[in-house]
């Protein structure tokens, strides 16, 4: 530890260690950078990981406090460019079969659906009831927006999707059929969605899905652990413990990065360039207030306006649940979205992560993630419902559970609701709003590789590409 008065030094202070900044300490040290990464938990993984649990089950949706993409299923076509880069392998298995749609109360269970413009049309009738004679104008209308270009889909970012329906068919059943595709993807509230996000994610590169499958940790940990280990034995530190609470600029240049530990020792990294992994509205928390640009505080706050908390359960499973209508142990590694009612209501989903990432549970073992996000209106509270109602919500959820499986009951060895406070990464993900570059204005050496960036990758894949675009920068320089 640096006495008072010393600091350490290094080529670049990465400020959390998240997927992005793993992502480009390791490629970094690869060409013989010096990289500190300050990082305030007690592991690897940032907001995006997974937690080991008392019993050897690694928790994972991560979203561990709301802000990054914990998702259990990912595309990973920059992914595989940054490992490539970094000389790191990544364990990943395919998820043969990612969706399955339940609606409730008629527990009607639809299987024949994929992520993806071509995925999604797969359901056309069955998934999104849209009549046989309305499917050509549902595909016509779907490939317009998987094939908009760049410009376009750029353009379209503040158009909400309702509002474009509205121009673009007459057919109120195409209408219906394009808002629950949206509402499938993750979003409770399709009408307000961006369009030039819709368009995005049906035109976007991504291979998989897959899940993480490391031979170390489980579920999400198994995405950040290959980065780390191969950044550590190259010779770069990851600082845990250490809570980042600003960045050094002096004189319109980066200087480094402070943090302090639990016992409120300081710790001064000084380098010439900053990689900072937050959102944009905590990169805020780190920068003097007088050199934010307003066009970047501006756009901090209205990503977070968009908010939403997480709410849900989670089960350990002695065993796999028999699925009521066949008698078979389930066997869908994939999601698995819950629609309620005669509407098709967004109420969620769920995932048993372990029978893809077999480390997400001990051998022998199972776990259930079941999740709802709850989208507030813009400049609403996130949650304005008391968590009794909340906890109601899940509860419709679980008790569906128990109609689908034969023996749930029977197979928890434990279980536990979830709550996640706002703001959760989902909810700004679609918003029609604008994100923020990698650099900043009138700050040399700062990079903002967060999950607010602008992005051509998709969801999970978003922060992979901004730790290979932060690390280009650098070594470009």
């Amino acid at each position: 530890m640096a006495t008072t008065g010393d600091h350490d030094r290094a080529d670049v202070a990465i400020v959390g260690a998240g997927l992005s900044g793993l992502v480009a300490g390791a490629i970094l040290t690869r060409h013989g950078r010096r990289v500190v990464v300050l990082e305030h938990a007690d592991q690897v993984g940032g907001r995006g990981g997974a937690t080991l649990t008392t019993g050897g089950y690694w928790v994972g949706f991560g979203h561990r406090d709301a802000h990054d993409v914990g998702d259990c299923q990912l595309p990973w076509h920059f992914g595989a460019e940054a490992a490539r880069e970094a000389g790191v392998e990544v364990a990943l298995r395919p998820v043969a079969a990612p969706l399955r749609l339940h609606r409730f109360p008629e527990d009607v269970v639809l299987d024949g659906a994929a992520w993806g413009a071509d995925g999604l049309l797969g359901g056309a009738e069955t998934w999104f009831e849209c009549p046989r004679g309305d499917v050509p104008e549902l595909r016509a209308l779907v490939a317009k927006l998987a094939s908009a270009s760049d410009a376009e889909r750029d353009a379209a970012i503040p158009t909400r999707l309702g509002d474009w329906l509205d121009r673009a068919t007459s057919s109120p059943a195409v209408r219906r059929a394009v808002l629950r595709m949206a509402t499938v993807i993750f979003h409770p509230r399709p009408e307000e969605a961006s369009l030039g996000r819709f368009m995005h994610f049906l035109g976007s590169p991504g291979g998989g899905p897959y899940i993480p499958d490391d031979e170390a940790v489980g579920g999400m940990q198994g995405l950040m652990e290959p980065w780390a280990r191969a950044l550590r034995a190259r010779g770069g530190e990851i600082a845990l413990g250490w809570k980042p609470v600003e960045i050094l600029v002096e004189g319109g240049r980066v200087r480094g990065a402070v943090a302090i530990d639990r016992s409120n020792a300081v710790r001064e990294v000084r380098a010439p360039v900053a990689i900072c992994t937050y959102p944009a509205w905590e990169v805020l928390d780190v920068l003097p207030r007088d050199l934010v640009p307003d066009e970047l505080a501006a756009t901090a706050e209205a990503l977070r306006d968009h908010r939403a908390d997480l709410i849900g359960w989670r089960a350990g499973l002695v065993r796999l649940p028999t699925v009521r209508a066949t008698a078979e142990p389930d066997a869908h590694a994939g999601w698995n979205r819950l629609l309620r009612g005669p509407d098709r209501d967004y109420h969620g989903g769920f995932q048993i992560t372990s029978l893809s990432s077999r480390r997400a549970a001990p051998p022998g073992r199972h776990l259930l993630e079941l999740v709802i996000a709850r989208f507030a209106a813009p400049g609403a509270p996130p949650a304005s419902e008391s968590w009794s109602a909340a906890r109601a919500r899940v509860d419709e959820a679980i008790a569906y559970l128990r109609r689908f499986y034969a023996d749930l009951d029977d197979c928890l060895e434990w279980s536990s609701y979830v709550w996640v406070e706002a703001p959760q990464s989902m909810s700004w993900a679609w918003a029609p709003v604008r994100r923020h570059g990698l650099t900043v204005a009138g700050i040399d050496g700062l990079l903002l590789a967060g999950s607010t960036i602008e992005s051509p990758a998709r969801i999970v894949d978003l922060s992979a590409w901004a730790g290979l675009a932060a690390a280009h920068h650098v070594l470009g320089a």
